[in-house]
Formats: structure tokens, C-alpha cells, sequence
């Protein structure tokens, strides 16, 4: 098992946690006598890079999508969405407030949470006599067909979830409210919204002429 080692952190974990408990089936039913999970190394999680899309990634998938398509990245981008939230919208789900329109959005767990939107998303959602993606026969349509329908258009390298980091990122740069992103995303836990927020190009450039070394 040192192979473990060589592997990257989210690998070698599966198969770590998939070895353990393996192992302990066949000590459970007396396959084995011993229990060679106990001698399995630890594998640390590693956190992986925001990696927010580009606009140009998504201007150049907006020019090639249709208007339904269209809808589902800019729900992606704007509001931060997950593909589970983008296939489940549905007209009423808009706000009128006296700062703008909202989008009740429901995320994992069947929770709720308030993102703010574009008076002209408001009116794109709103236009639609229901569902905003309704599925063949009943309801809505599956988080696969939203997927299915971005990754086609995005590039390669750049998934749908991209968009919600870019949503993400975009956000931090605006508030620098760590707390009000995660509020945001419908995150349980600010430490996964760092996951999202990439530091902003700006930001980490300040201090370069102080370290930049003269001629």
C-alpha cells in the first residue's frame, strides 16, 4: 500500500477509505484473522485550486448557445448555481424587492437561500410559464441535461462548476465578505467557499515592485 503515497491526494483517499473497508469485511466475517486496515497510512486531503472561468470562456459559449442554454449560464455565472439548482428553477421562484429582484434558490438538503439577480434575468425567469427547464413528460429536467448541455459548450478543462466558482470569486472581489459568499453559494462551511474564491491577479501583484529585484 506505500503506492498510496504516489498518488494524487483525492485518489489516493478513495482508495484508502475503499482498502479499510475491504479489509475490515473480510476480518468482520472471518476471512482473515487480522485486520490490515490498521496498517493503512493516513492520506491527507488536499484542497483543491479555485479555478474560476474565464468571461471570455463564457461569452464565447454564450455566442454559441441557444436561448435556453444561454439561461443556464447565466445562472451558473450570475447567481452562482449549482447544476442540481439551475434544472430546478421555476418562475415563481423570483423575488420583488425594494433593492432588486431575488431568486429563491433550493439547494442540498431541500435548503433555501435568497441570491440577489439582474432585473434582466429577473425578466428572462419570470417570461417562462413555469418551469424555466421543464422535462419531457413532468417536473423539471435532470441535472445531467444541464451538464450535458455546458460542457458542450464550455472548453476543455472548464466544467459547468466553474461558472459557480467564477460566481464565487467575482463576489469575494466586490464584498471581501467571505462570510456573505458563503452565505451566497449555500455553503454549511466558509472553509468550503475558499475552495471557490480565487485571489484576485490585483491583489497578489501589490507588493511585486517591492520585491522585484533592480536591472
Amino acid at each position: 500500500m506505500d503506492g498510496l503515497a504516489v498518488l494524487e491526494g483525492g485518489d489516493a483517499q478513495g482508495l484508502s477509505e475503499y482498502a479499510r473497508r475491504f479489509f475490515r469485511w473480510l476480518h468482520a466475517t472471518g476471512r482473515r484473522a487480522d485486520d490490515p486496515a490498521v496498517a493503512l497510512p493516513k492520506v491527507r486531503k488536499t484542497r483543491p485550486h479555485p479555478r474560476p472561468c474565464p468571461d471570455a470562456h463564457i461569452y464565447a459559449a454564450m455566442c454559441a448557445a441557444n436561448d435556453v442554454e444561454r439561461l443556464m449560464l447565466r445562472l451558473g455565472a450570475e447567481a452562482g448555481l449549482r447544476l442540481s439548482e439551475i434544472a430546478a428553477v421555476h418562475s415563481r421562484d423570483v423575488l420583488e424587492g425594494d433593492a432588486g429582484p431575488s431568486l429563491i434558490v433550493r439547494g442540498k438538503g431541500d435548503k433555501q437561500r435568497i441570491v440577489p439577480i439582474s432585473e434582466d434575468l429577473a425578466k428572462r425567469i419570470t417570461a417562462a410559464p413555469g418551469w424555466l427547464f421543464p422535462g419531457r413528460w413532468r417536473g423539471h429536467v435532470e441535472k445531467s441535461y444541464v451538464s450535458r448541455h455546458l460542457t458542450r459548450l464550455l472548453p476543455d478543462g472548464w466544467g459547468p462548476h466553474s461558472l459557480r466558482h467564477r460566481y464565487a470569486t467575482r463576489m469575494y472581489e466586490t464584498t471581501h465578505d467571505l462570510l456573505l459568499v458563503s452565505k451566497l453559494l449555500g455553503h454549511s462551511s466558509v472553509e468550503t467557499t475558499q475552495i471557490y474564491v480565487a485571489m484576485p491577479d490585483s491583489r497578489l501583484r501589490v507588493g511585486l515592485d517591492a520585491v522585484t529585484l533592480a536591472g
